[in-house]
């Protein structure tokens, strides 16, 4: 209809924006509806793409894709952006509303900085030069922080954009009550306490994350596996090592001790207990998934009586594993019985308060500084990449095999180190789940071999044990 004014969406856009108050994007658009109300167009709505990079390419700009959509539809007759670094700076961007434009010719593009008339050859000339200089002053700006970062790695400076949990506002200062925290919580997986369980526990206590959410159970591993916890300088997630291959220590205390974290990590990282089924609110039954079926030897599933509040191992046949369904036993009964067995074990050992240094430490430590040597010579052109990497290759091979033994070493020095000094006077204080843990520490598994006569009395002859 003639005389009726221009229909425009307006889209801002910033790249960061860690506070989340949008004041960037505000800005944008107040001087976006400035420029509309002196052109005397109709703003019909604001598309804003806050904190969203447009210069990664990994990065969807979801507010960007509904515009670009909106115009190719004719939704509406055009767009008013801020500057035309708000609007791309990818050169792929450009172009895919460059064709948008080429088709709808009738299409506005304003800008409150400069405008382009996207429908004339010059525009388009004028249009690309820009968005190229300005993907260059992003590739330009993204070395230099790179760079940047990797210096400050290197010379052990902690940089981050929010505090790490345990240090004060500076990442310096230790913030005491949360290194406590942390502490504990290494204390706890050792003794076979589940990070869920410790999530739980923080948050009924008010412990927030240094964003200030809850904390869940995957952020709370991450936490605790980070080498930033016994003092190694973090780069983009790794142990930071210098030009020779050293770890770099951070500038400032760290946490844990250094044979502590190891282990802890090791029974995180344990694939054969992260393959197992979770108990995100902490074992109801002490030995659920340690009973092995004496007919068949699948694992005996643990059945509650919620009325009676008592439980019963029982091989079923139903299950995935294909059990028999034959043996069944009273769980109280056997859980009292490995109890007893445990203790009494327990109380003719000598509690090891010391852990043992793994044998291997040498043999990693002298692979290790191979391939940084080798990297080292490939560096200074003393050597080539078709002599050096395949050398590299067969160490970073015997280094994975050694790391995976270490592993293997801390988790059976951490389940020893994690037993009370007296177990059996402190046993009923202990969690379910920690009582566990020292049960596995010297049982393999339990054996239930079938009763004799239906409804017979229990007879602790039925239990075998393997001890480890």
């Amino acid at each position: 209809m003639v005389g009726c004014p221009l229909r425009v969406v307006i889209y801002t856009r910033i790249s960061e924006d860690p506070e989340g108050l949008a004041l960037g994007v505000r800005r944008q658009e107040e001087d976006c509806r400035a420029l509309a109300q002196r052109r005397a167009w109709k703003v019909a709505g604001v598309r804003q793409d806050n904190d969203v990079s447009a210069f990664n390419t990994k990065v969807l700009r979801p507010e960007f894709e509904a515009l670009l959509e909106d115009l190719r539809h004719g939704v509406v007759d055009g767009v008013v952006v801020y500057d035309r670094d708000r609007f791309a700076r990818q050169p792929a961007d450009l172009e895919r509303a460059i064709r948008i434009f080429e088709m709808r010719p009738d299409l506005v593009f304003a800008t409150v900085q400069q405008d382009f008339d996207l429908s004339s050859a010059d525009g388009l000339t004028m249009a690309r030069v820009m968005i190229a200089f300005a993907n260059k002053a992003s590739m330009d700006t993204s070395r230099r922080t790179k760079r940047k970062h990797l210096e400050l790695a290197q010379s052990g400076v902690p940089v981050s954009s929010h505090r790490p949990f345990g240090y004060e506002d500076d990442r310096v200062t230790v913030r005491e009550p949360e290194a406590e925290l942390i502490r504990q919580a290494a204390g706890d997986v050792l003794a076979g306490i589940g990070t869920h369980a410790i999530a739980r526990r923080w948050n009924a206590q008010g412990v927030m994350t240094p964003y200030g959410n809850i904390w869940r159970q995957s952020p709370l591993k991450r936490m605790l596996v980070s080498p930033r916890l016994p003092g190694y300088r973090v780069y983009h997630g790794e142990i930071a090592r210098d030009s020779e291959g050293n770890p770099i220590m951070a500038q400032r205390e760290p946490l844990l001790k250094l044979e502590t974290w190891e282990a802890m990590c090791a029974v995180l990282q344990d694939p054969v207990k992260n393959s197992k089924s979770v108990h995100p609110g902490g074992r109801k039954n002490l030995l659920a998934g340690l009973v092995r079926c004496g007919l068949c030897s699948v694992p005996m599933s643990s059945d509650r009586n919620a009325r009676e509040r008592i439980h019963t191992y029982v091989c079923k046949p139903a299950t995935s594993n294909g059990g028999c369904g034959k043996v069944l036993v009273s769980g109280p009964r056997v859980d009292e019985l490995i109890t007893e067995l445990v203790l009494r074990y327990l109380s003719d050992q000598e509690v090891q308060q010391v852990v043992e240094p793994w044998p291997g430490e040498d043999a990693l430590l002298d692979v290790t500084a191979r391939i940084a040597e080798l990297m080292n010579a490939y560096t200074k052109s003393e050597l080539t990449g078709g002599v050096v990497f395949p050398a590299v290759g067969l160490l970073e091979g015997q280094a994975t095999t050694l790391r995976i033994e270490k592993g293997a070493w801390l988790r059976k020095q951490a389940s020893v180190m994690s037993r009370p000094t007296n177990v059996e006077a402190t046993w009923p204080t202990l969690e379910t789940d920690r009582r566990r843990a020292i049960i596995e520490s010297v049982l393999q598994t339990v054996i239930i071999k079938p009763a004799l006569k239906k409804g017979g009395r229990f007879s602790p002859d039925r239990v075998e044990v393997a001890w480890r």
